[in-house]
């Protein structure tokens, strides 16, 4: 999901979604095949995307029998989104040609110059699809909007996201407004005991969010994964199979079923020379809060603990494609415009120039057009 769609963006910018327009003043194209030619065909005067014209293109080819040779030949025309070209192919030991000075719909398909008889013969400038261009650029602005607002507004689920307890009754979640809060607890419990026998090596221990990373004289074993380990007791049987030094045990038994998903992440705990190292789940889960879902806060009824990373919240959070905002959308489409209109301008954002000792400034606020930072301030997380 993003913050807009590319088809309100493409409105937005009054560009046509159809791309190619095929009218009687440019719908013809020559070609002269090993089969025979040349033939002039004529396409159907309508509006196509890339595809869709590739495959009008290859419907006319295939049924003139004079380039096909009554079926000897079966053209294949494709359009590429990436490069914006067509390609024509006439098959194996087969070839096609193309005459340019008969084809007033060549330009259109991206055909500057005649074609001589080959196998495939491919556009040679990009044709078509402005939207490869705007995708690009909306792709970067919205990226550039969430850094800007210290936000990600696209619904998102969020797992053992860690909080500072501050001491105060409200605790402030870094996405909002929120849609669902599955867990708060507070503190943590010693699950496995990790270590490394061997001495003057290294050794560390991660956590990730798929299973254990043990590093060993820098080599990666990641084998265990929670997948195939779902619980507690597994994950140590799994790495205490390993040998190379490794050793694990549980701190209880009553531990042993408990879902190895619920083990907190760290990176890099050294495990070298016997030192243990503790790999972690969450400890007390609380019932004693209320969420104010548009603000994406969590009220405590009593005052949350003092500590360094001790709150974990589990919760999803942000808008869906039916309740984004329509001005943070506009402030996205307002800066997309800006810069589509901006890609061919040299002096971008240039607002002095001096030939005399070579003097340029530039002009920061005009690369950001004011309308839409007036918008996205209003969204820009402040933290208190």
């Amino acid at each position: 999901m993003a913050i807009t769609t590319l088809d309100e963006v493409l409105e937005f910018l009054d560009i046509e979604t159809a791309y190619f327009i095929i009218t009687p003043s440019n719908n013809s194209l020559t070609f002269t095949s090993s089969s025979g030619g040349p033939v002039t065909l004529d396409l159907t005067s309508a509006s196509y995307d890339g595809a869709g014209l590739a495959t009008h293109v290859q419907t006319v080819m295939n049924a003139n029998t004079t380039l096909t040779g009554t079926g000897t030949i079966t053209f294949a025309v494709s359009y590429s989104s990436s490069t914006r070209k067509f390609s024509i192919n006439a098959g194996a030991g087969k070839t096609i040609a193309y005459t340019h000075s008969s084809s007033d719909a060549g330009l259109t398909l991206g055909f500057t110059s005649n074609k001589t008889a080959t196998q495939t013969i491919t556009s040679d400038i990009p044709a078509g699809d402005p939207s490869q261009v705007v995708s690009s650029i909306k792709d970067s602005v919205e990226e550039f909007v969430t850094q800007y607002c210290s936000r990600t507004f696209e619904e998102t689920s969020y797992r053992l996201e860690r909080y500072d307890g501050n001491g105060c009754r409200i605790l402030r979640l870094d996405n909002y407004p929120v849609t669902a809060v599955d867990r708060v607890s507070i503190w943590t419990l010693d699950m496995i005991s990790v270590k490394n026998s061997n001495a003057t090596s290294t050794a560390s221990v991660s956590v990730t969010t798929t299973g254990l990373r043990l590093v060993l004289d820098g080599v990666v074993d990641s084998t265990i994964t929670f997948a195939s380990n779902a619980t507690m007791s597994a994950v140590v049987t799994a790495i205490n199979a390993l040998g190379n030094g490794w050793e694990a045990k549980l701190n209880s038994s009553t531990y042993a079923n408990f879902k190895s998903t619920e083990l907190i992440p760290v990176y890099g705990l050294s495990a070298i020379d016997d030192n243990w190292v503790y790999l972690r789940k969450t400890d007390t889960p609380l019932d004693d809060f209320d969420v104010l879902l548009e603000r994406g806060q969590i009220a405590r009824y009593s005052e949350w603990p003092f500590g360094n990373r001790n709150i974990y919240v589990d919760y999803t959070a942000g808008y869906t494609s039916d309740n984004m905002p329509n001005d943070l959308k506009l402030a996205i489409k307002i800066i997309i415009q800006f810069f589509y209109n901006k890609r061919d301008d040299d002096s971008f954002g240039l607002k002095e120039y001096r030939a005399h000792n070579i003097w340029a400034t530039f002009d920061k606020e005009e690369l950001f057009p004011k309308e839409a930072k007036y918008i996205l301030n209003r969204y820009k997380k402040v933290r208190v």
